[in-house]
Formats: structure tokens, sequence, C-alpha cells
């Protein structure tokens, strides 16, 4: 299952970050944002910082996502 990474895009509300997960110069955030959810992939490897998300919307969905980021199988 290949990941699409888009540019994060704030929907205006406050962002609530669950759990993270860092490997290296790559940070994961599993957020929640005005009842749905999101993971966020903060890239620091250059001097421009790189904000990206994926899986956007219901838990279940996003929470699947996050198992497979979790566990190395995804990035």
């Amino acid at each position: 299952m290949a990941l699409e990474w888009r540019p994060y895009n704030s929907h205006g509300t406050r962002s609530k970050v669950r759990e993270i997960v860092t490997r290296g110069a790559v940070e994961y955030e599993l957020c929640l944002e005005g009842g749905s959810y999101v993971i966020r992939r903060t890239d620091r490897h250059r001097s421009a910082v790189k904000v990206h998300e994926t899986a956007r919307g219901l838990y279940r969905h996003t929470m699947d996502v996050w198992a497979l980021i979790v566990s190395g199988a995804e990035a």
C-alpha cells in the first residue's frame, strides 16, 4: 500500500497531537482536527522544513494507516 502524501492543509481548527513517531529527521504525528483524524509527516532533512499529510478522515481508516507507519511497513 503506497501512501499518498499531500502538502499539509490546516482546516482552521486546533490540531491535537495524539501520538508521535520519529525516524531520523522525519516525524510522524497522529492528529485530531475538528472531528477528523490526519497523519502529518514533518521532514527536517534539508534547510526547508516540509510538512505533508495523509489519511485524513474517519478514525478507523486513519488508525489502519497509522499502524502501518508505526510498524515500519510504510513511510
